[in-house]
């Protein structure tokens, strides 16, 4: 009889241990789920900040462009067309036209580009196009 009292304590016993660590199993798996929802959602909102950042840097990279084109460099606007203004090639310095029918020339270091001041809209235009 004793023996099957010891039996049935011990048993008991193990039960209600059982239950407890199973509990503490159950909590345990309940913050980690709510943990997990926590950084799934730190993780799309983060997905989505990077995408943002992401397009203005390259919106931002895109207006600071240079194009070259004809023996002088053409800059981008933020817009994405470019500046009616003429750059030089070799150091990016404002290249001037004299008259319409006289090439742009480089003030700092003399450089000149492949046409004149008269076929600067024909030269956009095809920069425009080219480059777009």
């Amino acid at each position: 009889m004793l023996a099957m009292i010891e039996k049935l304590i011990n048993e008991h016993g193990s039960s209600t241990i059982l239950k407890e660590r199973l509990q503490l199993i159950n909590d345990k798996y309940e913050v980690l789920e709510s943990k997990l929802a926590l950084a799934e959602k730190e993780n799309e909102s983060l997905k989505k900040e990077l995408q943002r950042i992401s397009s203005q840097l390259e919106a931002q990279e895109k207006s600071k462009e240079f194009v070259s084109f004809k023996g002088a460099k053409f800059k981008r606007k933020p817009s994405g067309s470019f500046e009616n203004s003429v750059y030089c090639p070799k150091c990016e310095g404002a290249m001037v036209a004299l008259e319409n029918m006289f090439p742009f020339v480089c003030g700092s270091c003399g450089s000149t580009a492949g046409f004149n001041g008269g076929q600067l809209t024909k030269v956009l235009q095809e920069v425009a196009s080219e480059y777009a």
